[in-house]
Protein backbone atom coordinates (compact mmCIF):
# COMPACT_ATOMS: atom_id res chain seq x y z
CA UNK A 1 0.00 0.00 0.00
CA UNK A 2 1.54 3.25 -0.61
CA UNK A 3 0.39 5.85 1.81
CA UNK A 4 1.56 8.80 -0.08
CA UNK A 5 -0.87 7.91 -3.05
CA UNK A 6 -3.91 8.75 -4.12
CA UNK A 7 -6.06 7.54 -7.12
CA UNK A 8 -8.32 9.36 -9.42
CA UNK A 9 -10.41 8.06 -11.90
CA UNK A 10 -12.55 9.92 -14.59
CA UNK A 11 -15.65 8.16 -15.07
CA UNK A 12 -17.44 10.31 -17.37
CA UNK A 13 -17.01 8.35 -20.67
CA UNK A 14 -19.92 8.16 -22.49
CA UNK A 15 -19.38 5.30 -24.63
CA UNK A 16 -20.89 6.82 -27.88
CA UNK A 17 -19.07 4.54 -30.32
CA UNK A 18 -20.51 1.63 -28.57
CA UNK A 19 -23.93 2.30 -29.74
CA UNK A 20 -26.77 0.40 -27.76
CA UNK A 21 -23.80 -1.66 -26.38
CA UNK A 22 -22.61 1.59 -24.13
CA UNK A 23 -25.97 3.37 -23.07
CA UNK A 24 -25.26 3.42 -19.04
CA UNK A 25 -22.07 4.79 -20.22
CA UNK A 26 -18.78 3.12 -19.79
CA UNK A 27 -18.82 3.17 -16.22
CA UNK A 28 -21.30 0.20 -16.11
CA UNK A 29 -19.72 -1.70 -19.01
CA UNK A 30 -19.39 -5.61 -17.64
CA UNK A 31 -16.11 -7.55 -18.05
CA UNK A 32 -15.91 -11.07 -16.19
CA UNK A 33 -19.40 -10.22 -14.22
CA UNK A 34 -17.95 -7.12 -12.81
CA UNK A 35 -18.50 -3.36 -13.89
CA UNK A 36 -15.67 -1.79 -14.96
CA UNK A 37 -15.26 0.67 -12.35
CA UNK A 38 -15.32 -1.67 -9.83
CA UNK A 39 -12.67 -3.73 -11.39
CA UNK A 40 -10.71 -0.46 -11.83
CA UNK A 41 -11.24 0.81 -8.22
CA UNK A 42 -11.19 -2.63 -6.64
CA UNK A 43 -7.66 -2.62 -8.08
CA UNK A 44 -6.55 0.55 -6.93
CA UNK A 45 -7.74 0.40 -3.11
CA UNK A 46 -5.21 -2.44 -2.78
CA UNK A 47 -2.91 -0.04 -3.50
CA UNK A 48 -3.23 3.59 -2.69
CA UNK A 49 -4.37 5.52 0.46
CA UNK A 50 -8.26 6.77 -1.33
CA UNK A 51 -9.65 6.44 -4.79
CA UNK A 52 -11.33 9.57 -5.71
CA UNK A 53 -14.23 8.96 -9.08
CA UNK A 54 -15.04 11.68 -10.68
CA UNK A 55 -17.85 11.84 -12.65
CA UNK A 56 -20.64 14.19 -14.40
CA UNK A 57 -23.09 16.00 -12.09
CA UNK A 58 -26.32 13.76 -11.57
CA UNK A 59 -24.63 10.96 -13.14
CA UNK A 60 -26.08 7.48 -11.85
CA UNK A 61 -22.52 5.25 -11.39
CA UNK A 62 -23.26 1.71 -10.46
CA UNK A 63 -22.09 0.31 -7.11
CA UNK A 64 -18.55 -0.78 -6.10
CA UNK A 65 -17.53 -3.07 -3.76
CA UNK A 66 -14.70 -1.05 -2.36
CA UNK A 67 -14.78 2.58 -0.03
CA UNK A 68 -14.46 5.52 -2.96
CA UNK A 69 -14.94 9.10 -2.91
CA UNK A 70 -17.27 10.80 -5.56
CA UNK A 71 -16.30 14.35 -7.01
CA UNK A 72 -18.79 16.29 -9.69
CA UNK A 73 -17.00 17.23 -12.76
CA UNK A 74 -17.18 20.67 -12.72
CA UNK A 75 -16.92 20.77 -16.63
CA UNK A 76 -18.69 17.86 -17.78
CA UNK A 77 -17.46 16.55 -21.51
CA UNK A 78 -14.43 19.02 -21.52
CA UNK A 79 -12.36 15.92 -21.55
CA UNK A 80 -9.77 14.46 -19.17
CA UNK A 81 -7.81 17.06 -17.84
CA UNK A 82 -10.48 18.58 -16.01
CA UNK A 83 -11.63 16.00 -14.40
CA UNK A 84 -8.15 15.30 -13.21
CA UNK A 85 -7.96 18.99 -11.63
CA UNK A 86 -11.23 18.27 -9.92
CA UNK A 87 -9.70 14.95 -8.76
CA UNK A 88 -6.56 16.91 -7.52
CA UNK A 89 -8.50 19.60 -5.47
CA UNK A 90 -10.44 17.14 -3.83
CA UNK A 91 -7.14 15.19 -2.76
CA UNK A 92 -5.68 17.94 -1.34
CA UNK A 93 -8.61 19.56 0.12
CA UNK A 94 -9.49 16.57 2.40
CA UNK A 95 -7.13 14.06 4.39
CA UNK A 96 -3.77 14.14 4.44
CA UNK A 97 -1.67 15.79 1.34
CA UNK A 98 -0.53 12.87 -1.12
CA UNK A 99 2.74 12.86 -3.04
CA UNK A 100 1.57 11.46 -6.19
CA UNK A 101 -1.76 10.27 -7.98
CA UNK A 102 -2.26 7.01 -10.41
CA UNK A 103 -4.57 8.15 -13.34
CA UNK A 104 -6.54 6.04 -14.14
CA UNK A 105 -9.24 6.09 -16.68
CA UNK A 106 -12.75 3.63 -16.03
CA UNK A 107 -12.51 2.38 -19.49
CA UNK A 108 -9.26 0.16 -18.37
CA UNK A 109 -11.24 -2.64 -16.19
CA UNK A 110 -8.16 -4.69 -16.56
CA UNK A 111 -5.52 -2.59 -14.79
CA UNK A 112 -3.12 -4.73 -13.37
CA UNK A 113 -1.53 -3.99 -9.28
CA UNK A 114 1.72 -4.95 -10.68
CA UNK A 115 1.56 -1.72 -13.19
CA UNK A 116 0.44 0.75 -10.57
CA UNK A 117 3.20 -0.48 -8.44
CA UNK A 118 5.68 0.29 -10.69
CA UNK A 119 4.71 3.91 -12.00
CA UNK A 120 4.31 4.47 -8.35
CA UNK A 121 7.71 3.60 -7.83
CA UNK A 122 9.25 5.55 -11.37
CA UNK A 123 7.67 8.57 -10.39
CA UNK A 124 9.70 8.88 -6.87
CA UNK A 125 12.62 9.68 -8.72
CA UNK A 126 13.86 13.53 -8.25
CA UNK A 127 12.57 15.92 -10.80
CA UNK A 128 9.80 13.39 -11.94
CA UNK A 129 6.61 14.77 -11.84
CA UNK A 130 4.67 12.34 -13.91
CA UNK A 131 5.78 8.87 -14.81
CA UNK A 132 4.29 8.21 -18.19
CA UNK A 133 4.08 4.40 -20.11
CA UNK A 134 4.43 4.42 -23.66
CA UNK A 135 2.69 1.64 -25.39
CA UNK A 136 3.42 1.03 -29.13
CA UNK A 137 4.70 4.35 -29.44
CA UNK A 138 1.49 5.71 -27.85
CA UNK A 139 1.78 7.23 -24.24
CA UNK A 140 -0.91 5.94 -22.00
CA UNK A 141 -1.91 9.18 -19.95
CA UNK A 142 -5.04 7.62 -18.48
CA UNK A 143 -3.14 5.05 -16.78
CA UNK A 144 -0.12 7.02 -15.24
CA UNK A 145 1.33 8.53 -12.38
CA UNK A 146 0.94 12.37 -11.58
CA UNK A 147 2.65 14.40 -9.15
CA UNK A 148 0.09 16.29 -7.09
CA UNK A 149 2.23 19.49 -7.43
CA UNK A 150 0.95 19.85 -10.57
CA UNK A 151 -2.50 20.93 -9.88
CA UNK A 152 -1.10 24.64 -10.52
CA UNK A 153 0.12 23.82 -14.08
CA UNK A 154 -3.23 22.37 -14.91
CA UNK A 155 -5.07 24.66 -13.60
CA UNK A 156 -2.93 27.43 -16.04
CA UNK A 157 -3.43 25.22 -19.26
CA UNK A 158 -7.28 25.12 -18.34
CA UNK A 159 -7.47 28.91 -17.71
CA UNK A 160 -5.85 29.51 -21.11
CA UNK A 161 -8.98 27.24 -22.52
CA UNK A 162 -5.60 24.14 -23.19
CA UNK A 163 -7.56 20.97 -22.27
CA UNK A 164 -5.26 18.39 -24.24
CA UNK A 165 -3.05 15.67 -22.00
CA UNK A 166 -0.62 16.46 -24.31
CA UNK A 167 -0.40 19.79 -23.67
CA UNK A 168 0.06 19.38 -19.95
CA UNK A 169 3.23 16.73 -20.86
CA UNK A 170 4.82 19.59 -22.90
CA UNK A 171 4.40 22.05 -20.10
CA UNK A 172 5.79 19.54 -17.85
CA UNK A 173 8.36 18.99 -20.14
CA UNK A 174 9.36 23.04 -20.25
CA UNK A 175 9.94 22.46 -16.45
CA UNK A 176 12.87 20.07 -16.59
CA UNK A 177 14.63 17.22 -18.37
CA UNK A 178 13.33 14.51 -15.94
CA UNK A 179 9.67 16.07 -15.14
CA UNK A 180 7.93 13.61 -17.80
CA UNK A 181 9.59 9.85 -17.10
CA UNK A 182 8.97 7.39 -19.98
CA UNK A 183 8.13 4.01 -18.63
CA UNK A 184 8.90 1.76 -22.19
CA UNK A 185 6.92 -1.20 -22.48
CA UNK A 186 9.88 -3.37 -22.37
CA UNK A 187 9.62 -2.07 -18.64
CA UNK A 188 6.07 -2.58 -18.23
CA UNK A 189 5.79 -6.07 -19.70
CA UNK A 190 7.60 -7.92 -17.02
CA UNK A 191 4.52 -6.60 -14.43
CA UNK A 192 1.83 -7.61 -17.44
CA UNK A 193 2.92 -9.54 -20.03
CA UNK A 194 -0.03 -9.11 -22.08
CA UNK A 195 -0.10 -5.23 -21.48
CA UNK A 196 -3.34 -5.85 -20.64
CA UNK A 197 -3.91 -2.57 -18.58
CA UNK A 198 -3.54 -0.31 -21.03
CA UNK A 199 -6.43 -1.82 -23.18
CA UNK A 200 -9.34 0.74 -23.38
CA UNK A 201 -12.43 0.50 -24.46
CA UNK A 202 -13.89 2.68 -27.35
CA UNK A 203 -15.10 0.27 -30.18
CA UNK A 204 -17.77 -2.70 -29.98
CA UNK A 205 -13.98 -4.69 -31.73
CA UNK A 206 -12.62 -3.03 -28.01
CA UNK A 207 -15.19 -4.09 -25.58
CA UNK A 208 -15.62 -7.74 -27.06
CA UNK A 209 -11.62 -7.67 -26.74
CA UNK A 210 -11.57 -6.56 -22.67
CA UNK A 211 -14.73 -9.10 -21.99
CA UNK A 212 -12.69 -12.16 -23.16
CA UNK A 213 -9.51 -11.11 -21.75
CA UNK A 214 -11.69 -10.58 -18.17
CA UNK A 215 -13.69 -12.83 -18.43
CA UNK A 216 -13.23 -15.76 -15.55
CA UNK A 217 -11.16 -18.96 -16.17
CA UNK A 218 -13.38 -21.92 -16.54
CA UNK A 219 -14.41 -23.75 -13.18
CA UNK A 220 -12.26 -27.40 -12.62
CA UNK A 221 -14.65 -30.26 -12.37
Amino acid sequence: MHRDAVAIVPAGGAARRLGPLGGAGKAALVAGGRTFLDRVCTTLAGEVERVIVVAPPACALPPVAVRVEVVADTLPGAGPLAAIRDGLRHALACGPRPRVAVLCSCDTPLVAAGVVRLLVDRAAGPGVRWALPTVAGHPQPLVSVLAVDTLPVIEALLGRGVGSLRGLAAALEATGPDAVRVVPAADLVAVDPELDSFRDVDTPADLADVVRRGADPPRRA
